[in-house]
C-alpha cells in the first residue's frame, strides 16, 4: 500500500536532489528515507530513481509519477487546510433554492459564494420547500435556503422573508379592493401544490381565521400562478415586491385582507454532517443577498 510519507519522501528527493538532503527536510534519517522510497517502488512495481549516478536521477517511470505525486500532495495540503478554514473547502456544495430565489437574488448569491468558497464547487437545484428538505434530509443537498419552518433535527437560521399581498387580473372589475377573509374564500383561489412553503403559508392563514376555501386550481410554478392570476383564472398570493412591475403596468391588482396575510419567512436550513462552517458562510451571504435585493425585507 502506498503511504503518505512515501510519496513525502520521493517528492522532497526530487526538490533537493538527494537522500541526504531529503532526510533533513523531512526531519528524519537517510536511511529512513532510503527505506520509504524501496518501499514505494515496491508498491508500484517500478524503479524510480537511478542510484547509480552520484546524484540520484528520475528513470522514466520517475518522470511519470512526479507530477501525480506532487498532485496527491496537494490535495492532501488542502484536505488539512479546509478543516482548519471552512473558506478553504474546496469539495462540491450542493445548494437547494426555491424559484423566488433564482428568480430574483441568486445570481448575487452565487457571486457572493464564489467570494467567500473561491475552491468549492457550487452547484444549485431549484425545487418545492418539501423536496428540498426531503433532499437535505436524504444527504442529497447539504444547504437548503426555503420557506417555512424547518424539520427537526436540522439547524436552521431565519436569513430572509417577503411581503405578500393577495391579487387579481387588473381588469376583474368584479373582485372589491378589500375583502375579509370569508369574503376573499368565496372567490376561485389559485393555489401552488401542497408541498409549497408558500401554500403551507395560505393554508395556515386559511386555517387560523377558520375558513374552508375554494381552492379551483394548483400548479407547482410560481411564474405560472402569477399568469393565472392575470389571465383572470383566479386570486392568489403573490411576492409583491416582485410583482410590482406588472401592478404598475395594470395587469394585476392587490386585494387588501382583513386580516393581511403574513410574510413569507425564508430560512436556512443544514444538517449536522461537518459542513456546519461552510453552511454557515453560506447562510451569511443568504442575509446579504436578500438585503441588497429590492424584493426582499
Amino acid at each position: 500500500m502506498l503511504s503518505l510519507r512515501q510519496l513525502q519522501a520521493f517528492q522532497a528527493i526530487v526538490e533537493t536532489g538527494n537522500f541526504s538532503a531529503a532526510a533533513e527536510a523531512l526531519g528524519t534519517t537517510q536511511p529512513a528515507i532510503s527505506k520509504r522510497i524501496a518501499e514505494l517502488e515496491a508498491s508500484l512495481g517500478v524503479t524510480l530513481l537511478d542510484r547509480d549516478q552520484r546524484r540520484p536521477r528520475l528513470t522514466s517511470q520517475g518522470y511519470a509519477v512526479r507530477p501525480l505525486c506532487a498532485e496527491i500532495l496537494k490535495l492532501c495540503e488542502r484536505m488539512t487546510r479546509s478543516l482548519g478554514d471552512a473558506a478553504a473547502y474546496a469539495g462540491t456544495l450542493r445548494l437547494g433554492i426555491t424559484e423566488l430565489i433564482a428568480l430574483t437574488f441568486l445570481p448575487a448569491l452565487v457571486t457572493g459564494i464564489r467570494h467567500r468558497l473561491p475552491c468549492a464547487q457550487l452547484r444549485t437545484e431549484a425545487k418545492l420547500a418539501e423536496e428540498l428538505y426531503e433532499d437535505l434530509l436524504h444527504d442529497r443537498l447539504d444547504v437548503v435556503i426555503s420557506p417555512g419552518n424547518p424539520p427537526a433535527g436540522l439547524r436552521s437560521r431565519k436569513v430572509a422573508q417577503v411581503e405578500m399581498a393577495w391579487m387579481c387580473g387588473g381588469d376583474r372589475d368584479d373582485v372589491p379592493r378589500h375583502l375579509s377573509i370569508a369574503e376573499l374564500a368565496a372567490y376561485p383561489l389559485l393555489a401552488q401544490t401542497q408541498r409549497s412553503g408558500l401554500q403551507a403559508l395560505v393554508n395556515d392563514w386559511l386555517v387560523e381565521n377558520n375558513v374552508r376555501p375554494n381552492l379551483t386550481l394548483a400548479c407547482n410554478s410560481l411564474s405560472n400562478l402569477c399568469g393565472l392570476t392575470v389571465a383572470g383564472l383566479g386570486l392568489s398570493p403573490l411576492p409583491l415586491a416582485y410583482v410590482q412591475p406588472r401592478i404598475e403596468a395594470g395587469e394585476l391588482r392587490v386585494i387588501e385582507t382583513t386580516p393581511p396575510i403574513a410574510p413569507l419567512e425564508y430560512y436556512a436550513a443544514y444538517a449536522q454532517t461537518g459542513l456546519e462552517p461552510v453552511a454557515e458562510i453560506v447562510t451569511r451571504e443568504v442575509v446579504v443577498a436578500a438585503e441588497n435585493s429590492r424584493y426582499w425585507c
